[in-house]
């Protein structure tokens, strides 16, 4: 092989990443939308007389969410595999997501501060259910069924924490990974 010669493979593969760095946000789409939907799945292979499959689902989700029932939407009678906060932060960063691609090129971000404190709600409002939860104290009454403040205040801190995520986050790895994908 002669010195200073690319291989054929290894120009492909150049070719490849530097495809998929400008094209992030297909990949990040498509990761929100399968991590952020397969827990629906779950409830409809139920339905569908598929429990294992649907058991498989819930099982896995258990690693990432507390999957309380009084804290998750049923469909078709059966509990979707993740409660009412991350419903609302994935259905927000997936909707967020394909906003931003059309509207990317005149998107700046906003400082992390601001990000930060978007994010701090669901720091606030997890902390006080997990202290309630492991206390059993008892001060974050009202109930948890949808419409009630409790239900009202996860969705409102889920939509909140996949903003910070789209107006701090995504602008700058578009402006990084997209740059990267013209010069590497």
């Amino acid at each position: 092989m002669t010195v200073g010669v690319i291989p054929a493979w290894a120009q492909t593969l150049e070719r490849t990443v530097q495809w998929a760095l400008r094209h992030w946000l297909l990949f990040a789409n498509g990761l929100v939308l399968l991590y952020g939907g397969l827990p629906w799945l779950s409830p409809l292979a139920h339905a569908a007389g598929y429990h294992t499959l649907g058991n498989i689902i819930f099982v896995i989700y258990r690693a990432f969410c507390h999957q309380i029932p009084e804290r998750s939407f049923f469909l078709l009678g059966y509990q979707v595999a993740y409660c009412h906060r991350e419903t609302a932060m994935y259905t927000t960063l997936f909707i967020g997501g394909l906003l931003f691609g059309l509207i990317r090129d005149r998107v700046r971000p906003v400082s992390w501060r601001i990000g930060g404190l978007l994010m701090l709600p669901i720091l606030l409002d997890g902390t006080t259910h997990l202290i309630d939860d492991l206390l059993d104290i008892g001060f974050r009454g009202g109930g948890d069924a949808p419409g009630t403040l409790n239900f009202w205040l996860r969705m409102i801190t889920g939509i909140l924490f996949a903003i910070a995520v789209l107006i701090a986050l995504y602008p700058r790895l578009d402006r990084d990974l997209r740059t990267l994908g013209t010069t590497a």
